[in-house]
């Protein structure tokens, strides 16, 4: 059993955090993906894992069973043992229902063959507030096989509310004050919380406070978009912290241009930078990640270069500083700035990787320039990963982008909806990193 609360993954309170309303807008922003499949990562850090999975009648059997194979997906990036990652589910609707706990299980497929035969109850409640006190006094407990020493996890799956309906004697509003006591209680026995919300039903607010922070909360439209997207993979990534003590020296290229049509649209990138940096070990150290920006309009500017900042608060403290100008979309001259002063300043070792992170909403006012500079970039061994939103060409990212595909190129509609790409970049960049 963990001692300590986990940290935030996005908790911090500069002032580009507060600028943006953050909380509220990463609420609704939520990443709804609905992209290709591709196959999943391997966890490296082993832990006591319990997932707590909606049985009541609104979400039908179907869906159930797509419910279940959304946990399965999850569970091949595990290596699952007595001596690794351990497994317990619990299922609720009316009343709660321990089906296994870590004891039960000592191999993958064993768990999975359990998971596959999980009964649908088809209950008329929601009686999340069950679940959750169940899983502090029956799975997070030493006689049921939790390990001290061992990060200590819960993902609850839900497409409604918490729900009293006759099971229990309470009303709808303590109900779910009694959910939001007991996941406080959870939280505080030491054990990280992740949600996800399927469906127009849920209550996000409530799933929010139910999970370890605004960060660790996932939706999504419907049960299919569950399974077509690639939410799994995002997920088993956080569950992972896969890039702790991972180093990697990143250069942001930020879009300034008079297309962006404002400075709060301008902000929005720097906030897509700074909560984007939250994830990662910033500092100057061999096993550090060490940030970069460059800026470019009718001309490109070095922000600030990869030794400049020590720790994560001075970085996002030296976003706030950078200026919005109006300009064309000379990003050639930006790729030149990465090639002479970017990573040939105060360079680490080869083993390093070195990425380069292009956010821009326009086409290049001179592509063949820009062409020719990026095969150079690409020979010098920099991966570039491109964003686009707006009124973006697509075939110019893919063009930048070391490789064409989702992997490194990611677009949305407007600057509004940036930040429904940050955490599968984050994915990408944790992969590439190793």
């Amino acid at each position: 059993m963990l001692n300590s609360s986990t940290d935030s993954f996005l908790h911090y309170e500069s002032t580009v955090y507060l600028l943006h309303n953050c909380i509220a807008g990463y609420i609704d922003s939520q990443f709804i993906f609905n992209l290709a499949e591709s196959s999943s990562t391997g966890c490296s850090e082993d832990a006591d894992l319990a997932f707590l999975v909606d049985t009541s009648r609104s979400l039908g059997l179907q869906a159930y069973q797509k419910e279940l194979h959304f946990v399965e997906r999850v569970l091949e990036g595990y290596q699952i043992g007595p001596n690794k990652t351990k497994v317990a589910v619990i299922t609720f609707s009316a009343g709660s229902r321990l089906e296994f706990d870590f004891n039960r299980y000592d191999t993958k497929e064993a768990v999975l063959r359990a998971i596959r035969g999980l009964s649908y109850t088809d209950g008329m409640c929601t009686t999340i507030y069950r679940a959750l006190k169940q899983a502090r006094q029956e799975v997070f407990v030493a006689h049921a096989g939790d390990r001290p020493g061992f990060k200590n996890l819960v993902i609850i799956l839900t497409d409604g509310e918490t729900n009293p309906g006759r099971y229990d004697l309470y009303s709808l509003p303590m109900a779910k004050t009694l959910t939001r006591k007991e996941a406080n209680k959870l939280k505080f026995h030491g054990v990280e919380v992740f949600g996800i919300g399927v469906g127009h039903r849920v209550d996000h607010a409530e799933m929010v406070g139910i999970s370890s922070g605004a960060k660790n909360y996932y939706r999504v439209d419907d049960i299919d978009s569950l399974e077509k997207s690639r939410l799994f993979r995002i997920l088993l990534n956080n569950l992972c912290t896969r890039c702790s003590n991972k180093p990697a020296d990143i250069f942001f290229i930020v879009d300034k241009s008079s297309s962006l049509g404002s400075v709060a649209n301008f902000d929005k990138e720097l906030s897509f930078i700074a909560r984007f940096v939250e994830g990662f070990t910033i500092g100057q150290g061999s096993e550090d990640v060490r940030i970069g920006v460059i800026s470019f309009s009718t001309d490109a500017r070095l922000e600030f270069g990869l030794a400049a900042h020590g720790d994560k608060r001075s970085l996002q403290d030296a976003l706030l500083n950078i200026e919005y100008s109006l300009g064309n979309t000379y990003t050639h001259k930006a790729f030149e700035i990465l090639l002479d002063q970017g990573f040939s300043v105060s360079p680490r070792p080869s083993t390093v990787p070195r990425i380069g992170i292009i956010m821009t909403d326009g086409q290049s006012t001179n592509p063949y320039k820009l062409e020719d500079v990026l095969m150079l970039v690409k020979l010098r061994g920099i991966e570039i990963f491109s964003i686009g939103f707006g009124s973006v060409d697509v075939t110019e990212l893919n063009m930048m982008a070391t490789v064409p595909d989702h992997t490194r190129v990611f677009v949305v509609d407007d600057i509004h909806t940036l930040d429904t790409v940050r955490d599968e970049l984050y994915l990408e960049i944790c992969n590439l990193i190793g």
